[in-house]
């Protein structure tokens, strides 16, 4: 055996050689740091660590997708101490890619869905839009900034002065600190959605989405029974002739009561299949199409939707042809989104394509935005669509409606002409008038092919105690025609903004609101005030309120109208009479306490004359940084409107939510909620003085690399009477009765070009039905048969949803 001795001074001189040579083959060092997460293998195996260790590391990376912090490494198990600290010099770890693109934001956009006070699906689209086409903060105007979610007009403002005076933002790292006026809330919400630079142009763009929707619908049995004993009251023929209708009025809704049983007789499921498709050609063309195919129909294709734009094309910026949505000022003269949300205080303004599931208010035609000169602008637009109503016997329409499913009796009676448009002056600059300053004309003209004649005698069954007296429906606008002018402005004095609109109806009502904002980095107090008259009848009024027009009336009640699917009034997107102020604010005290939303609501329903008051505040306490604790408290007190007296409903909802942030970008959220209203004793609650609902849900997000994540949610309730709501990935659900559900939400970033979503969801509940023999009315069938004892009637619900979209 060979046998070789080094001295001393040979050893050190060897391992001296040894380290200069590692060195010399390492080409990574503290000035040119490798990045680890995006490394391939040989790139790992130039570090200065044994082969085997390298293909661990790597391994890792396959089967994780990234490391989150330098001390992951730590997991691998071959990689010793020493190695680790050799090593750790050399590398570094980049942000997740979802955090730089936006195909990866699509899904977190969709999630802000999932809030009490929630932007409408139209907002999201946008700024779905943006996150994959994001804007030039460079480049950008007033208008473009503060149409991203949260991003205040203080905000965008101090934007522009920077720009003004520095001329260009470089980095966010600049735009966060140099940009003064800027609030941190502001600056997280911008960020998702801005360049730095004009990205390079791309001669063909665009991306493709497929939803797909199954689930059983559990409601057709109760609209069924409904129906039949609603064809049942017609034989009252007495009662109907007494209250002015005729023979043939009553036959006429014999035919209508059997149409809609018929119709909901072919129903099984609830399966959609929707396509939307969206490209651009070049920086000034773009256009788009969106089908929607409802499997309980024999059409091939039952809505189709399409637009083609043009942008930048002097003296247009925007030119529209096909569906487009519209939205001015806060939303009271107009807004022809579908969806109205409680307590909605900021909205995008402007106008847009509509490639939305909504098909009940499009707009179809033509739109333009002119840019006149550096300070005039207009948009002028002109559409012609049909729309959904309810039709009286004598051909009159009675009012719109919006019925999910889609009635055959309601399904495009008519057809209605819509034009108008804004004009706005820009008064930036002029004077001591900040950036974004402006006043605005606007107007709409609402013409209709068939009469409006609101006749409760055509709603409503006669010899009842409760008539539809409501002066809701009352003062309804009859004709053929609806017509509508007002103005908004902005402004703001250093911190504070200033913004508000008045609309009026020719001969009908007003309606006006005035909004403030006092703003500082961490704190923000709004201050809202707004009056809408009951004769002011605009079918496209979204502003801000607590109800809609038709909610808590006679037409909520589907057992007390002559069609009980009628009762869809009460969520027609148009907001009730009434006149109060708001206000509300948010308040980081510290890094581990923030006041994350308190507001007050104090309104009168002006129909009845009577006052109403909501709080609710929620307060967030970080003990350590990946821990948050949430409490939330609403008190609430609204009144009804009755024959005799109004009754007065007290709610109580306590809430604790409980958000931990885990490893590998891991989320779990815990909330429990207990609500409690407490009843003026009627009969209609059977002499109840309180009802009750409670909830406990857990949801947990995991993510098995960058690209594939999951989210499970569990929950569980028991309801006394009080329906409760919960928010589930990207939706909200009502919980009735008693229960327990679970959601397995999987999402996955096949490529950078391919996202896919997929959702499956059970939900059971259970229906208590008690003491049906001690009511004091006396409840008997109709034939004699004896009354069954108590019983719990159940339903077991599946859903699965599949959502896929192609970006190029």
């Amino acid at each position: 055996m060979l046998s070789v001795k080094f001295s001393p001074s040979q050893l050190i001189i060897i391992l001296l050689l040894t380290n200069i040579g590692l060195m010399q083959e390492t080409p990574f060092s503290i000035e040119r740091q490798l990045d680890i997460n995006n490394a391939n293998l040989s790139d790992i195996r130039n570090l200065p660590i044994d082969s085997t260790v390298a293909d661990k590391i790597y391994e890792y990376l396959l089967t994780y997708g990234r490391f989150n912090s330098i001390y992951d490494l730590r997991k691998i198990k071959e990689l010793s101490p020493e190695d680790f600290e050799l090593i750790k010099p050399l590398i570094y770890i980049s942000k997740p890619r979802y955090k730089r693109e936006g195909s990866r934001y699509v899904h977190t956009i969709q999630k802000s869905l999932t809030e009490e006070e929630r932007p409408t699906y139209a907002a999201v689209e946008e700024w779905q839009d943006l996150a994959i086409s994001p804007i030039n903060i460079n480049k950008a105007s007033v208008d473009d900034l503060v149409q991203l979610e949260n991003v205040s007009l203080i905000d965008a403002i101090a934007v522009m002065e920077h720009l003004r005076i520095r001329k260009e933002i470089k980095s966010l790292r600049e735009l966060r600190n140099d940009v003064v006026g800027l609030s941190d809330y502001g600056y997280r919400n911008m960020r998702g959605f801005i360049t730095f630079a004009d990205q390079p142009e791309v001669k063909f763009s665009g991306n493709y989405r497929i939803n797909y929707d199954w689930g059983e619908d559990l409601s057709i049995e109760d609209n069924l029974a409904s129906l039949t004993q609603a064809k049942e009251e017609l034989n009252n023929k007495a009662d109907f002739l007494k209250v002015g209708l005729t023979d043939s009025d009553l036959e006429a809704f014999r035919s209508r009561l059997s149409c809609e049983y018929d119709y909901f007789l072919t129903l099984k499921n609830k399966t959609n299949l929707s396509n939307r498709l969206r490209c651009r050609v070049g920086n000034n063309t773009r256009f788009g199409i969106w089908t929607n195919k409802d499997f309980s129909q024999t059409k091939p294709i039952n809505e189709v939707k399409g637009f083609f734009s043009l942008y930048d094309v002097n003296p247009f910026k925007k030119v529209f042809f096909g569906d487009f949505r519209i939205a001015l000022g806060q939303g009271l003269l107009l807004d022809n989104s579908n969806e109205w949300v409680a307590r909605t205080h900021t909205r995008t303004q402007g106008v847009f394509n509509d490639l939305t599931a909504n098909d009940f208010f499009t707009f179809r035609g033509i739109a333009a935005q002119l840019q006149l000169d550096n300070r005039l602008n207009s948009i002028l637009f002109y559409s012609r669509n049909y729309r959904d109503g309810i039709l009286n016997p004598d051909r009159t329409i009675n009012y719109y409606i919006i019925t999910e499913p889609r009635l055959p009796t309601n399904y495009k009676n008519f057809a209605e002409e819509n034009y108008g448009g804004t004009t706005k002056f820009d008064l930036s600059k002029l004077g001591f008038l900040p950036y974004g300053t402006y006043i605005a004309i606007n107007g709409l003209v609402c013409n209709y092919d068939k009469e409006f004649s609101p006749k409760a005698n055509y709603l409503e069954l006669p010899n009842d105690n409760d008539y539809l007296n409501d002066p809701n429906y009352i003062c309804l606008s009859s004709g053929k025609q609806r017509v509508f002018g007002g103005f908004d402005f902005r402004t703001a004095i250093n911190n504070v903004s200033l913004e508000g609109e008045l609309a009026k109806q020719k001969n009908g009502g007003k309606a006006y609101l005035i909004k403030t904002r006092a703003q500082y980095n961490y704190l923000y107090v709004i201050t809202l005030f707004r009056h809408y008259d009951l004769n002011y009848d605009n079918p496209y009024h979204r502003g801000f309120a607590e109800e809609t027009r038709f909610a808590n009336t006679l037409l909520a009640r589907g057992y007390r109208l002559i069609d009980p699917t009628f009762s869809a009034l009460q969520d027609f997107p148009i907001p009730k009479a009434e006149q109060g102020i708001f206000t509300e604010m948010r308040y980081q005290i510290s890094r581990q306490i923030t006041f994350t939303r308190v507001y007050l609501d104090v309104w009168r329903n002006i129909a009845w004359g009577l006052n109403n008051y909501r709080f609710q505040g929620e307060i967030e306490y970080r003990p350590v940084f990946p821990l948050r604790i949430r409490f939330r408290q609403k008190i609430q007190n609204k009144y009804s409107p009755k024959p005799e007296l109004p009754t007065l409903a007290k709610t109580y909802e306590s809430s604790i939510k409980v958000m931990a942030s885990l490893e590998n970008y891991d989320f779990l959220t815990t909330e429990v909620r207990k609500g409690l209203v407490k009843l003026t004793p009627t009969m209609e609650y059977n002499s109840n003085t309180s009802i009750s609902g409670d909830f406990l849900s857990i949801a947990w997000e995991h993510n098995f690399s960058d690209d594939f994540g999951s989210e499970l949610g569990i929950a569980v309730w028991k309801t006394n009477g009080m329906s409760q709501w919960i928010f589930e990935d990207v939706g909200i659900d009502f919980l009735d009765g008693r229960g327990m559900k679970w959601y397995l939400s999987l999402s996955d970033r096949i490529s950078d070009y391919i996202l896919l979503r997929l959702k499956f969801r059970q939900k059971l509940t259970e229906y208590p039905h008690t003491e049906l023999l001690a009511q004091d009315n006396q409840i008997h069938f109709r034939n004699g048969e004896i009354l069954p004892s108590d019983f719990i009637a159940q339903t077991n619900q599946y859903n699965l949803g599949v959502q896929i979209d192609f970006l190029w």
